[in-house]
């Protein structure tokens, strides 16, 4: 292949490896997730500042399509509107974390020269990253360092244009090997920990103890607790009491959803559709045309199509093209293509289900089955008999109908009973774990049908989508002039209130929507917001309450700071009890003797439990476990301090330390280790590069939603 045609072939893997950040790396690697939900058109030109540092639309916009290329060439699809907001907010904040990135290595004196990078790609081409390495080999995957050179040497425009991003590209990425190398410089994992981590994955232990209940063995009567004590602890924990500066919002949604015209659009074109199909056009080329799902040449059974489709297809004949209908998921045209006997067979069913009380009440039920059957095979409504009787809440709205089902479908009895049925037969009463089944046969086959599906969905059209936000708008106009409460009465529109909020990403009942979050933080009370582009809808926001951050007064908190230190005095008096009756045991006493000195002890055993897990009878406790683990077999603990109460613990068995498996998975451990220790450091480092940073976001000021 020409050196040229291999550069245009892969220049967009160079394109979208330039947008692969800092931060990008994280993601991959130690799987963070710092995706948030925002997104906007633009109206201004400076979309943000970090530290200064201008972020302009045209680098936004740069970046978002080689997202949006990316997103396509994975999925084959263009980004719906949710995923173009959660593109926009990627880039957003894989340009801040650059920004950030790039601007602490300065600061560390960390750079990277032209020359290394020529030194790279001359001196060791075979480390260079697989999406440019591949630009130079030969057809055995190979490197070729010919036609490397070739490559360099060329004066071609095209060719000059590659390197100039090939350049930026592995400066980028050296910079990011010279940062990090930086900062994992001291991590070291300790023969301790990675002896304690195999431990926990591999040793299992056995324990006896004894619990002593703080609440049983000191009430709360017998605790004192005085003003003072209570005023020095309100003093010394006023961070416990201190709540944050709080928002409420009301709010008027649009639901975004099809309109009538919408809907009339999708069936006159289903209707030209079928005029296409009847006048004698291939259906199958129909599919492919205007389907939004493409023809599927298996056969299908019952169970396996969409209800609607499914009653339409079985009840046609082979050839028959039948609809338009509508079904849940859109209108469908469909044509039976082929038909066979299959090898299963499948019932359609109907049932009312009366429950069995337990006890003499259970013979009323058996009373009242009976009574319906005798009506039901007298030639009463069926449908009509299960809406008034049944008690299965999902089939009873539907005259008791369960379907079409093969076997293993229901349950043993209910299954053998439908399946020995006769079409129109009424059965029972059949008991099942579920109660009393009155069962009606509805139907039985075994055909399998080969069908052809044009689909068509109705979806919100862009002229909806116009005219509701037309709607929000003049909402929002009536809203400022009158009132919010007013604007919505003449809309006949309901008020909505979300629970008060703290600053942040995300708004109780709404999601994650930080744009919104940071206008209800700025504004004042009684601001009606511009329309917010939501997942569900549009929605128009008022802002009904502010709270400020305070301390929250002693008096009302008494009664917590009480309770609290009387717990704390429950545990420290358990502690000191259970220590003192400990030394009552003699050596090579068992733990069980324990209880005999106080009838409110009880001696339970745990089982075998691992180090990372749950613990039989105890629960998840990190205290219990790690005090058992330091046990020899047979030694008896002092009282630990657990999460439900305090224990006395003697170790019963342990699983020997393997040191020969450890010295197999030692290096597997080490490299779990430091990925989590890595991850750790990178996190705690950025988020101290955000947390000092001066960061200005003003996209929802310059950007309008769509």
């Amino acid at each position: 292949m020409p050196i040229m045609t291999r550069m245009r072939d892969n220049m967009p893997a160079i394109l979208v490896g330039l947008a692969i950040l800092f931060i990008a790396m994280i993601v991959f690697e130690w799987g963070m997730d710092i995706t948030g939900r925002q997104g906007q058109q633009y109206t201004g030109n400076i979309v943000g500042k970090v530290n200064g540092q201008e972020i302009t639309y045209q680098e936004f916009e740069k970046d978002l399509q080689n997202s949006i290329d990316q997103y396509k060439a994975s999925t084959k699809q263009d980004p719906d509107d949710k995923t173009m907001q959660e593109l926009r907010d990627q880039v957003w904040q894989g340009l801040v974390n650059q920004i950030l990135v790039d601007q602490a290595a300065r600061r560390l004196g960390i750079f990277v020269t032209d020359q290394e990078v020529v030194n790279w790609v001359t001196q060791n081409p075979e480390t260079l990253p697989d999406a440019i390495k591949r630009n130079f080999e030969d057809s055995t995957g190979q490197l070729n360092r010919q036609i490397l050179q070739e490559a360099l040497a060329s004066n071609q425009p095209q060719v000059q244009e590659f390197w100039r991003n090939v350049q930026t590209y592995l400066k980028e990425q050296r910079l990011q090997e010279k940062l990090t190398s930086r900062l994992f410089a001291a991590v070291r994992i300790p023969e301790e920990e990675l002896s304690m981590q195999f431990a926990r994955q591999n040793q299992k232990l056995d324990a006896g103890y004894v619990q002593f209940p703080p609440a049983i063995l000191f009430p709360d009567s017998s605790i004192k607790v005085s003003q003072s004590e209570m005023r020095d602890y309100y003093s010394s924990h006023q961070d416990d009491f201190r709540t944050h500066a709080t928002r409420t919002l009301k709010y008027v949604m649009f639901p975004l959803s099809p309109s009538r015209d919408d809907s009339s659009y999708v069936k006159s074109e289903m209707d030209r559709v079928t005029l296409l199909a009847k006048s004698g056009t291939n259906f199958l080329d129909l599919v492919k045309e205007y389907s939004e799902t493409p023809y599927n040449d298996n056969f299908v059974s019952h169970g396996q199509m969409d209800p609607a489709v499914e009653t339409a297809a079985f009840g046609a004949k082979k050839g028959e093209v039948v609809g338009p209908f509508l079904a849940s998921d859109g209108y469908h045209l469909i044509k039976v293509i082929d038909q066979q006997n299959g090898k299963n067979e499948y019932v359609h069913a109907a049932h009312i289900l009366i429950p069995v009380p337990p006890g003499p009440d259970s013979v009323s039920a058996y009373k009242l089955a009976d009574t319906i059957i005798k009506e039901a095979r007298s030639g009463a409504n069926f449908a009509a008999l299960a809406m008034e009787y049944s008690q299965d809440p999902g089939s009873a709205r539907n005259g008791g109908d369960l379907g079409w089902f093969g076997r293993g479908a229901m349950v043993k009895p209910f299954e053998d009973a439908a399946f020995r049925g006769k079409v129109g037969q009424v059965i029972g009463p059949v008991r099942t774990q579920f109660g009393l089944h009155i069962i009606k046969v509805l139907g039985k086959d075994s055909r399998e049908l080969k069908v052809a599906d044009i689909k068509m969905s109705i979806k919100v059209s862009q002229q909806t989508k116009d005219d509701l936000k037309q709607h929000a708008e003049d909402f929002i106009y009536i809203a400022k002039q009158d009132g919010f409460a007013a604007a919505a009465n003449t809309i006949r529109a309901q008020v909505n209130q979300t629970p008060p909020f703290v600053k942040g990403n995300f708004v109780p009942t709404i999601g994650s929507n930080k744009n919104l979050a940071d206008w209800a933080f700025d504004g004042s009370l009684g601001d009606v917001s511009e329309i917010t582009t939501l997942p569900q809808g549009y929605g128009v926001f008022m802002i009904s309450e502010i709270t400020d951050a305070s301390v929250t007064p002693f008096d009302k908190v008494a009664n917590q700071i009480k309770s609290t230190i009387i717990r704390k005095k429950q545990f420290d008096k358990a502690i000191t009890y259970a220590n003192e009756l400990e030394k009552k045991l003699t050596a090579g006493d068992s733990l069980k003797v324990l209880p005999q000195f106080d009838s409110r002890l009880h001696y339970n055993v745990t089982g075998q439990f691992g180090l990372a897990g749950y613990i039989p009878g105890v629960g998840r406790d990190y205290a219990f476990m790690t005090g058992a683990a330091k046990l020899n077999v047979g030694q008896i603990s002092p009282a630990i301090k657990g999460t439900a109460g305090v224990y006395v613990i003697q170790l019963l068995s342990k699983t020997p330390f393997d040191s020969t498996t450890f010295k197999i998975q030692r290096l597997t451990l080490m490299q779990q280790l430091m990925q989590r220790e890595k991850a750790s450091i990178v996190n705690d480092w950025l988020q101290n590069l955000k947390e000092t940073a001066s960061i200005e976001d003003n996209r929802s000021k310059i950007f309008r939603q769509d």
